[in-house]
């Protein structure tokens, strides 16, 4: 430890006159340390990056004799004693993931200069090429390996496609993957998966769509998008209730009342279904079961300001 590696630290002078057992340099020599505890392993160690793992090992080794809490046994240290202990603790994590082969491997990469990241990733873009290479050759050489490199490749972009969300071309290539082996349980699994979400997700669009025609002023085109979202996912409540109202709007009752009592099928539960329903069973005349869907849906959402509003209207016209 020389002065010149404390070039620019600030001594705690309160640190330095602390009453123990240790000489002024020795304190300054911990103090300085554990400043540097979050540094990297490297940095802790003295160390450049990448120092091979012996260099580890020998740095560890030099830097016990200075800051193992046994070295110190007997003697009056204060505070020291916990920096020591922390100082010890740290040297000993960085020692121990620089000597370890997996561990080091992946600190290497996390903490690489940005030249030598550039390096690394060109090596792995290069290893990997070649290795695409000789898996082509292989399967070119053997039409079982080609069918089956076809297949992991379908996969692997289908699972990539649904992490993305793109379950439309997740759904392609899966199904793809599941003509060439239909034996496939996991492969059979994950195409209709892709199927079912990329079937809400279009639902979900069309329903966007429709409610987007409803704001302009446009009944019939959002009919045809709720619709279209039906076509999808026949279970979208949301769209059913929303083609409830435009076919209602538009004058064609026996299709609003078939598209609501479509939305309480899929979503008994929703208050916005019943609501559809019962604003349809008005229209029709059907007061009383248009009252019951409407004290449905307020059971259900009270929340919903247009079946409270057409209920009240309701009571009002059975007292009358």
């Amino acid at each position: 430890m020389t002065a010149d590696r404390y070039r620019g630290f600030v001594f705690n002078p309160a640190d330095l006159a602390e009453d123990v057992e240790v000489d002024v340099d020795r304190r300054k020599a911990i103090l300085f340390a554990e400043a540097r505890l979050a540094l990297s392993h490297w940095e802790v160690l003295g160390l450049p990056w990448n120092a091979s793992p012996e260099a580890a090992k020998a740095a560890h080794l030099d830097l016990v004799k200075i800051f193992h809490p046994d070295r110190y046994a007997g003697k009056r240290l204060g505070t020291y004693r916990g920096r020591l202990e922390r100082v010890f603790r740290r040297v000993t994590e960085a020692r121990d993931v620089l000597v370890d082969p997996a561990r080091r491997a992946a600190y290497v990469r996390a903490t690489a200069p940005a030249e030598a990241r550039a390096q690394i990733e060109a090596r792995k873009i290069e290893d990997e090429r070649r290795s695409d290479e000789r898996r082509a050759r292989l399967a070119r050489q053997n039409p079982l390996l080609a069918r089956a490199a076809r297949i992991a490749e379908l996969v692997k972009r289908g699972k990539e496609s649904m992490a993305q969300g793109r379950f439309s071309t997740a759904a392609n290539d899966l199904l793809l993957a599941q003509g060439l082996d239909a034996q496939s349980a996991e492969i059979a699994a994950l195409a209709t998966e892709a199927k079912r979400r990329a079937s809400q997700q279009r639902a979900s669009e069309l329903f966007e769509k429709g409610i987007q025609a409803d704001a302009m002023g446009s009944p019939s085109a959002a009919l045809a998008a709720y619709r279209e979202a039906l076509e999808a996912d026949p279970r979208h409540v949301r769209a059913a209730a929303g083609g409830a109202r435009a076919a209602l709007a538009l004058g064609d009752a026996a299709s609003a009342r078939e598209l609501a009592e479509q939305a309480v099928r899929a979503g008994p539960g929703v208050g916005s279904a019943h609501e559809a329903l019962g604003l349809v069973l008005e229209a029709t005349g059907d007061k009383k079961e248009a009252r019951r869907a409407l004290e449905r849906a307020v059971e259900l959402d009270p929340k919903l300001e247009t079946a409270r509003e057409r209920l009240k209207k309701l009571r009002w016209s059975f007292l009358g």
